[in-house]
């Protein structure tokens, strides 16, 4: 009896250290949904905790995979470095991580790339202004972006709200599986 007693509390005193272990993102470059208007060359995502080296990158435009030069993995960062920098788009970087605990998370970061052009303006159409024919084109553009950006974040929140529901219900079905044994236990006492 008092063995089983004493399993149960270690049991509870580590249950902390497990949730504990996964990690989450501390900061990135670029942010979820940032709009870029200066050269990129390198990606970076930095996590609270240490990752392992089998970690990785992949950048997509447009749903095509981009090749990075190199991705390096420091204790709590990841980084990938273009050899040219991004031009005007609609990116997705999405990043596979292994905690220290072995267990394996995923994530999006949707941005996008808006570089100022040095080509001469676009062609008006005979009356319009410069303004109207800027308005224009730019209500275009906009359009299909927020609709991209829109949809990738709601599938990294997604992904990241399963690993945490995962958390949360392995919590539960652990506690109610340790109240369990213990009122069995007080209950064979009497």
């Amino acid at each position: 009896m008092k063995n089983i007693t004493l399993l149960l509390v270690s049991i509870l005193c580590m249950l902390p250290i497990i949730v504990s272990a996964h990690t989450t993102i501390s900061s990135s470059t670029p942010t979820e949904g940032q709009i870029i208007t200066e050269e990129l060359t390198e990606l970076k995502v930095e996590f609270a905790g240490e990752i392992e080296k089998r970690s990785t990158l992949i950048l997509k435009k447009d749903n095509n995979e981009m090749a990075l030069s190199t991705i390096t993995v420091d204790e709590k960062s990841l980084i990938g470095t273009l050899s040219t920098p991004l031009s005007n788009g609609n990116y997705v970087l999405t990043w596979s991580i292994a905690a220290k605990d072995g267990h394996v998370m995923t994530g999006d970061i949707p941005f996008s790339v808006e570089l100022a052009e040095t080509e001469e303006a676009p062609s008006r159409n005979e009356g319009e202004t410069e303004n109207e024919a800027i308005v224009e084109d730019t209500e275009a553009d906009d359009e299909p972006m927020v609709a991209d950006q829109q949809e990738n974040t709601l599938k990294s929140s997604e992904t990241s709200n399963n690993s945490s529901n995962f958390a949360t219900i392995s919590v539960i079905v652990l506690i109610i599986l340790l109240s369990g044994g213990i009122w069995i236990l007080f209950r064979k006492k009497r």
